[in-house]
């Protein structure tokens, strides 16, 4: 972690013309990401376009971690109670990516709009592991006082398919 923390400093800022391979995979990769982010989170037209087939979804816990085993699961046991319950993807605004090597650390902020019309925002860390310009892992660290509040407040929407 403290080789991510330190890549920090360097991410966008070169001294020279000439890029190494590896460097420019990282900036390949936080492209993609950011580009992705734009779309907004939510179905599987959005960020979530760029999950491998087989990505392997970690959500972190204090207690026991909760992970999914392909983008399919993911969308569905994941991601869909929460987005039934928004009118809308996710916004995201990107605070901060790290990159080192084939891991991009995205933190960023999403907010939306839940169905009883009151916001919902929350601050996520992703850890993800890139291939092939597709993210095969992610570890993902959000509030989850934040969630658990959407989800005990807002019921899914009635022809939602979580």
């Amino acid at each position: 972690m403290i080789g991510v923390l330190a890549a920090t400093a360097m991410l966008g800022c070169s001294s020279n013309a000439d890029v190494s391979g590896r460097d420019g995979q990282q900036q390949r990769n936080a492209d993609l990401v950011r580009d992705a982010f734009a779309r907004g989170v939510g179905d599987e037209d959005s960020f979530y376009a760029i999950l491998a087939d087989d990505v392997q979804w970690t959500v972190a816990r204090a207690t026991e971690p909760a992970t999914y085993t392909s983008r399919a699961e993911f969308l569905r046991a994941g991601a869909g109670p929460i987005v039934t319950r928004l009118t809308g993807p996710i916004q995201a605004e990107v605070r901060e990516l790290i990159t080192e090597g084939d891991v991009v650390v995205a933190r960023w902020r999403g907010t939306a709009t839940a169905l009883d019309g009151l916001p919902y925002v929350n601050d996520y860390a992703w850890v993800m592991t890139m291939r092939d310009e597709r993210v095969v892992r992610v570890t993902a660290y959000l509030d989850l006082v934040a969630l658990g509040d959407l989800l005990n407040r807002v019921a899914p929407a009635p022809d939602a398919r979580p």
